[in-house]
């Protein structure tokens, strides 16, 4: 079931803001940005956009926007060397507040923080990001600039 994650930016993308989340990682046994991610169920999601909005609805509580995959590998790219899970990076721009968000699982607990670029930035090199969502947000650097052109 490979996992989809969702970096989101709102409607002006190059100068704009992205919603992160932070929750708890079982591993580090800390609190760690992040952005929406979760995995796909085929019994659950119609395919893997699916499952990215859904669980940017679940986690960051935002829906519609412009959903982009970031990548053209079909089945994902492997996520660590010692375990079969694959992930593919989406990008969401514009999403708006969802009034009816889908439900956490009962055991995450998760705060949403809007940050600048320039903060996400930071958080990139900081260590207190999972690493696939600091690669899918380098990623996603590299869409908006083919897309936006480079920021001013």
């Amino acid at each position: 079931r490979p996992p989809a994650t969702a970096g989101t930016w709102k409607k002006s993308p190059l100068a704009g803001h992205v919603t992160l989340i932070r929750e708890y990682a079982q591993g580090p046994n800390a609190l760690i940005y992040g952005l929406p991610a979760g995995s796909y169920h085929p019994n659950t999601h119609k395919n893997l956009e699916g499952a990215a909005r859904a669980e940017l609805s679940e986690e960051a509580h935002l829906a519609g926007g412009e959903v982009h995959r970031l990548l053209d590998c079909p089945d994902g790219i492997a996520e660590v060397k010692w375990c079969r899970n694959r992930f593919t990076p989406f990008i969401v721009i514009g999403p708006e507040k969802d009034e009816k968000p889908g439900q956490r699982d009962q055991e995450e607990f998760i705060e949403v923080e809007r940050v600048s670029i320039g903060d996400l930035k930071s958080l990139l090199r900081s260590g207190d990001m999972m690493l696939p969502s600091v690669t899918t947000a380098y990623w996603a650097f590299e869409w908006l600039e083919e897309h936006y052109g480079k920021p001013k």
